[in-house]
């Protein structure tokens, strides 16, 4: 008797085991695992990974103004070689709207902390102000400031990064 219960119980665990396995395994019809969202909108794929990195930084992470500054030295990179200029917006808006919308609250968070507390404090700093000696120190220990001494001399800089800033700014809004 007691065998034929162990049993049973044995086979309910190896059942309830094998079926929850699978139902979690199972994607809703018509995805295939992949960010369908991100899928459906032409997306800067460049923006999209600095943005995803964004996502990764947490409030109490452990250097998380040094996270802050790659993440803003990226951003400075991508305006720099991208050229943005009028008229980027909405393609750049999109990008950060499928991007973001397809995140978790907390790393929607993240991605809010990361633009609003680091990249455009920084990037205002050096590139609206001019003042990059002030936070040198910063990307010097984030092991960027070389190539930010580089990328602060491009052409269109200014420019290109007012298209991304102007974006996450009003990232959600029907109007600019």
């Amino acid at each position: 008797m007691k065998k034929t219960i162990a049993l049973m119980l044995a086979a309910a665990l190896v059942i309830a085991s094998i079926v929850g396995c699978t139902a979690a395994d199972r994607q809703p019809s018509g995805q295939d695992g992949g960010d369908t969202s991100v899928a459906q909108v032409a997306v800067d794929e460049d923006l999209a990974n600095i943005i995803k990195d964004a996502s990764e930084i947490g409030e109490c992470t452990a250097g998380v103004s040094l996270k802050r500054a790659k993440v803003a030295h990226d951003v400075a990179v991508l305006a720099a070689n991208r050229g943005y200029t009028d008229g980027s917006v909405e393609e750049l808006k999109q990008t950060f709207e499928a991007t973001v919308g397809a995140m978790d609250e907390d790393h929607q968070t993240s991605v809010d902390a990361t633009f609003m507390n680091g990249v455009i404090p920084l990037l205002d700093k050096v590139i609206d102000e001019g003042d990059y000696d002030s936070v040198k120190g910063l990307f010097e220990d984030a092991g960027v400031a070389d190539d930010m001494d580089t990328i602060l001399k491009a052409p269109g800089l200014q420019e290109s990064y007012d298209q991304i800033k102007s974006a996450y700014l009003t990232m959600g809004n029907s109007e600019d």
